[in-house]
């Protein structure tokens, strides 16, 4: 997977909306997010549900996967 950043993040949410559909969760990698998560930017935007279990990214939940270096919008 090539580097993950901001812009590839925000680029492949407009390119979903695009398709006519509205993301319901993002599926990161957990060692993607914990590279994410490093970058203020994109941390500035993560947020907690009131539970502390769920998180979102622009209203958009976040589902952490097993898988390493993964990222898909679902």
């Amino acid at each position: 997977m090539k580097e993950i950043n901001l812009k590839v993040i925000n680029d492949a949410i407009e390119e979903f909306k695009k398709t006519g559909n509205t993301p319901e969760k993002l599926e990161i990698g957990y060692k993607t997010y914990s590279r994410l998560v490093g970058q203020d930017k994109f941390f500035d935007h993560v947020t907690k549900s009131e539970d502390s279990l769920n998180r979102f990214y622009k209203g958009i939940r976040i589902k952490l996967v097993a898988e390493k270096h993964f990222f898909a919008v679902k």
